[in-house]
């Protein structure tokens, strides 16, 4: 499950060191799209243009390319997802740490 746990990690990291107001926020998810769309792009290419195929491919001719786009989609949204609460996460643990500096700083 190591294609879970990496958009989770890298998405908090990202979302906690440069997420700091709302468009940051969305600029951190937008490249998560954008990652998403260059792996769509990255299974297509490197998908063989032949109908040949692999063997015991369940594979179908989309778009001139031998894939299977109706598995490579929902693994990446389910990715981006994934990345999207990383995000959420990294942003509430730098708030939290925002907070917590705050009182300990304004204690006499």
């Amino acid at each position: 499950m190591w294609w879970a746990g990496s958009p989770f990690i890298v998405g908090a990291l990202l979302g906690a060191a440069f997420a700091r107001g709302r468009w940051s926020t969305v600029a951190v998810a937008a490249i998560g799209v954008l990652l998403g769309f260059g792996i769509v792009l990255w299974a297509y290419y490197s998908s063989p243009p032949s109908a040949a195929g692999y063997p015991g491919c369940e594979c179908e001719d989309y778009l001139g390319r031998w894939w299977e786009p109706t598995y490579v989609i929902p693994i990446v949204v389910i990715g981006y997802l994934i990345w999207l609460f990383g995000v959420a996460v990294g942003v509430g643990t730098r708030t939290l740490l925002r907070r917590t500096r705050t009182r300990i700083e304004t204690r006499p």
